[in-house]
């Protein structure tokens, strides 16, 4: 009996198990199947790790409050956040452990997010330039 590849259409020579004639078939044929659910996983992932990169980047050493225009002027994106926490008087949204904390004022401080390693809660800690 003889079996041909899933992708190219080949006959396949081997195990009488195989599906694909070769490992770049077989890569080639979940790569179609897969290509979409992982470009946009990677895309959102893409986004997160560029806003932690400008607030990490923007943070060292420098004052550490701004005006939102100039986040988006570095080309941080405000839909992309890992985690949002609306207080009283003002809310604060993280991208893993670098966060901002913004008022009705367009005003943003760059804080940070230290875990306690006992409990492994996460904790607000003030930044080393705030003082």
């Amino acid at each position: 009996m003889t079996k041909k590849c899933n992708e190219c259409g080949d006959l396949i020579t081997g195990r009488s198990d195989k599906k694909f004639c070769s490992d770049m078939c077989r890569n080639a044929h979940h790569n179609k199947f897969n290509g979409y659910r992982n470009a946009l996983i990677r895309h959102v992932n893409h986004k997160l790790r560029k806003n932690r990169f400008i607030l990490a980047e923007l943070s060292k050493g420098k004052e550490t409050v701004f005006n939102r225009d100039e986040l988006i002027y570095h080309g941080y994106d405000w839909q992309f956040f890992t985690e949002e926490m609306v207080l009283t008087n003002h809310t604060q949204r993280f991208c893993y452990d670098f966060g901002v904390e913004f008022d009705v004022e367009n005003q943003v401080r760059i804080i940070t997010k230290q875990y306690n390693k006992k409990t492994r809660k996460a904790k607000l800690m003030p930044m080393a330039a705030e003082g």
